[in-house]
């Protein structure tokens, strides 16, 4: 190629490129919003569903991706909202039945009639939501750092109400969550987070909890919950279905909780060893 005709094609092919990579990802509009995943790995399968502001990067950021994907077919969802997902800008489509649903879309479209769920925060309430509504289709439900408030358990009271996070996204755009996780020195967790939409995470946060009939105490799946000890509420044991397993992460805040993958992961397979479910191998699964 000619040095005079590369400067005017490079940027062009470059594009190009990242444009094809993009539009190969997986997506499914099942749901009624395009919601991106990924598959990875083979074995039993694992829906990984990452906390609120960030995106499904999170499980490779702390090392479960690479560890889990030995022995199962994980999948990688970004939720509404957030990360290649679309971004409704209205409190409304951020309701926990929608948020629901979209988990169901993406088993759908990967053709899996159960798997077991894996939640941090955000994520762990709609894998909760998921086993209650629809227990079918959940094999086994790791609940990390949730608040199980924040389903619509009939057994537990609705969550309190607090808009202060929603205006600091409208007032401060994503920069005052980011300079908290650079202050934390959570810097790969700030790079994360301030490609955030922060219309859509006012909304999000602003988002329905709709009660549900069924009891906390109730879950059929094999469960197991995990709080930081910075994080956890005298009581929370008390109100977890009978054999679920609890974990309190020694020293840990919210995101600290998540952050220790070496106590986190035994759990997850010691969780996981105990269901039958099939082997399964995705073609082009990464």
């Amino acid at each position: 190629m000619s040095p005079e005709v590369w400067p005017h094609t490079a940027p062009h092919t470059l594009r190009d490129v990242l444009r094809e990579k993009e539009a190969a990802m997986p997506t499914t509009r099942r749901s009624g919003l395009a919601i991106h995943y990924e598959l990875v790995g083979s074995g039993p399968p694992l829906v990984l569903l990452h906390g609120g502001f960030a995106s499904s990067g999170t499980w490779r950021l702390e090392g479960y991706v690479e560890a889990l994907q030995v022995d199962h077919l994980l999948v990688l969802a970004d939720a509404r909202g957030h990360g290649r997902s679309d971004k409704p800008h209205e409190a409304a489509s951020y309701s926990t039945s929608n948020e629901a649903s979209d988990v169901l879309a993406v088993l759908d479209e990967v053709g899996l009639s159960s798997a077991a769920l894996c939640g941090f925060s955000m994520g762990a309430i709609t894998a909760l939501r998921v086993a209650a509504c629809h227990p079918a289709r959940v094999d086994a439900v790791a609940a990390i750092s949730s608040d199980p408030e924040g389903v619509g358990f009939a057994d537990l009271p609705a969550a309190k109400s607090d808009d202060s996070w929603a205006q600091r996204f409208e007032r401060e755009g994503m920069a005052w969550i980011v300079a908290d996780l650079e202050r934390e020195g959570r810097h790969a967790w700030a790079r994360l987070v301030e490609q955030g939409d922060p219309v859509a995470m006012a909304a999000m946060l602003r988002g329905p909890v709709e009660p549900i009939p069924q009891r906390l105490k109730d879950l059929a799946a094999p469960s197991l919950f995990a709080w930081g000890e910075q994080e956890v509420r005298e009581g929370d044991e008390a109100i977890l279905p009978v054999g679920a397993r609890f974990l309190v992460v020694p020293g840990a805040d919210h995101v600290g909780t998540l952050e220790r993958s070496d106590l986190l992961i035994p759990e997850i397979r010691s969780l996981l060893a105990g269901i039958r479910s099939e082997p399964i191998a995705t073609p082009g699964a990464r």
